[in-house]
């Protein structure tokens, strides 16, 4: 029976230890021959990733879709020419944005150049050439990727609307502001396509949280309703409950994640308990809720926008107590300081 091939321990610790990925140079330094690589190879002891970049076999296959496309992603970057910058849904990966789909084929790198076209593509990942900004340009752990703002730009050029208003909404809140979109859309005013981007650069919201809440507002978007405000408090002296959509006027409410919200560590039937008193908190304050879900949101939009557009045309309960609302960083505040 043929001995089993082990990976050297100091491969094995400086897996652990770093980035997850070893060179051909790394491995040759720790000792390890060309036959014996090929050997690891052969025997599914290590994952070619990338020319001439490695990794744990085991531990590749271990990881959920989205971590093993990033470790892809970093691969194709290591293997590439220095100046490769992680572009549209491997910057996803690495930015940790919303991962609305399965992630592509293969990773994709943009390489800075005065031209701004053309690209080709192997079988471990595409690299496309266009002029780049340095202000595009953000590392997340050493490695270059384009900021949450150029990233959300590039991808709305081709991608649903829902998807790009995700990512618009993602860029938005982790900047604050959408004064970064705004800037990165006239950075990228020459860029195919970017007449489309500009409808989820107009349309992000920075209070926004989660895909779902942007799915829903998009589906109010399309159908003409009036745009909601974004997770705001509501409650009488003091932010009591926030609101993921909220049309103040009508005093209806849209949900987007239910239960999930409110589950807090492991006890379902303490969550359900905080959900029912929230629920008739909001009725006993004339506030209506409509919920939904990812199903409702992306397959049938319309849906979900006649059901709201019925809400918002119902007369209001009349209510003895007048409640207030809270935009969602100010509430939020309020609440750190009661504290």
């Amino acid at each position: 029976m043929a001995r089993p091939v082990r990976l050297p321990d100091d491969c094995r610790n400086a897996l652990m230890a770093g980035s997850g990925l070893l060179t051909t140079a790394s491995l040759r330094t720790a000792g390890v021959t060309s036959r014996q690589l090929a050997r690891l190879v052969d025997r599914d002891v290590m994952i070619s990733l990338a020319k001439g970049v490695y990794a744990d076999a085991a531990a590749y296959r271990a990881l959920e879709t989205w971590p093993r496309f990033a470790l892809r992603t970093r691969a194709f970057i290591a293997a590439s020419p220095a100046d490769a910058i992680a572009a549209d849904w491997s910057a996803v990966a690495l930015q940790r944005l919303p991962a609305t789909r399965e992630p592509p084929p293969v990773p994709s790198v943009i390489r800075p150049t005065p031209k701004r076209s053309g690209s080709n593509r192997t079988c471990h990942g595409r690299t496309r050439y266009a002029a780049v900004r340095e202000p595009w340009i953000a590392h997340v752990d050493d490695v270059a990727v384009f900021a949450p703002a150029v990233v959300a730009v590039d991808l709305a050029r081709d991608t649903d609307r829902w998807r790009a208003l995700a990512l618009a909404d993602a860029a938005a809140n982790r900047a604050g502001s959408n004064e970064n979109l705004r800037m990165a859309l006239h950075d990228m005013s020459l860029w195919p396509g970017i007449t489309r981007a500009r409808w989820a650069v107009e349309h992000a919201d920075p209070e926004a949280e989660s895909p779902l809440e942007s799915a829903g507002r998009c589906a109010f978007i399309h159908a003409n309703l009036p745009v909601p405000l974004s997770n705001v408090w509501v409650g009488e002296q003091y932010p009591l409950f926030r609101l993921d959509h909220y049309w103040a006027e009508q005093r209806l409410a849209a949900e987007a994640d239910g239960i999930g919200k409110y589950l807090i560590g492991d006890d379902p039937a303490a969550a359900l308990r905080r959900e029912k008193d929230r629920e008739l908190w909001l009725e006993a304050h004339g506030v209506r809720v409509i919920r939904y879900t990812w199903a409702l949101a992306t397959r049938y939009p319309q849906v979900l926008a006649d059901r709201c557009r019925e809400r918002l045309a119902e007369p209001m309960t009349p209510v003895r107590q007048e409640i207030r609302w809270w935009p969602s960083r100010t509430g939020s505040a309020i609440l750190r300081r009661a504290i």
